[in-house]
């Protein structure tokens, strides 16, 4: 099976990326989020880049952006919104893309967290599969079990990756998702103002929170 295959049969619909409204302009503006290391040099990027983390731990892949599949790491988002960014006058999205990025050449598959030492990385239908194991290991002596609530959708690790080379082009990017009507009204008003295609601007609290289990 390709990884094609497995992204149909898993139902996936969705590779997603929480960044804050600052993080979403800069986004809409270049037409591409961009790594970490992409960012230096551009003024008008800099200015408007708000980083999740204060550093990138994983610094070999610090030329990668990380996403989810599904759904965000809720955990580090929490983390992100709650404590770093808590008392800064900003509002966060989730930018949605196609699965399809998944085929893209030189994709890397994270079992877990990036920066774990029980960590898996792989690429093509293998590495892609790996994310889906029925048990993954984040470090000696903690491990995470697939639960059988789980959506097919969902890796076993809430914190799996996707470590996508350089960038990722906004040409692939099928929605947005904010927690309320204002934030989506801004949201509408950076993509008129930077003369991008339309994209569906979604209200959904949901996706900021844990994954939902199944209910079948």
């Amino acid at each position: 099976m390709t990884i094609s295959d497995h992204i149909n049969a898993r139902k996936v619909e969705e590779v997603v990326h929480f960044t804050t409204n600052h993080g979403c302009l800069g986004t809409i503006f270049t037409k591409k989020l961009q790594s970490r290391e992409r960012l230096n040099g551009d003024p008008m990027v800099e200015y408007l880049f708000k980083p999740n983390a204060q550093l990138r731990k994983d610094v070999d892949y610090i030329d990668f952006v990380s996403l989810s599949i599904a759904h965000l790491n809720h955990q580090f988002y929490g983390v992100s919104a709650g404590s770093w960014h808590r008392d800064e006058p900003i509002f966060w999205c989730v930018l949605a893309f196609d699965p399809s990025i998944l085929t893209h050449p030189g994709a890397v598959f994270a079992t877990t967290n990036n920066i774990y030492t029980g960590v898996i990385r792989g690429e093509g239908a293998n590495g892609f599969e790996a994310l889906y194991a029925n048990q993954v290991m984040r470090w000696y002596g903690n491990s995470v079990t697939r639960s059988d609530a789980l959506r097919d959708a969902y890796p076993t690790c809430f914190q799996a990756e996707v470590l996508y080379p350089q960038s990722v082009s906004t040409e692939h990017l099928i929605r947005i998702y904010v927690q309320n009507q204002s934030d989506q009204s801004e949201v509408v008003g950076f993509l008129k103002a930077t003369f991008h295609r339309d994209v569906d601007v979604i209200v959904d609290p949901s996706k900021f929170g844990p994954r939902p289990i199944c209910t079948l």
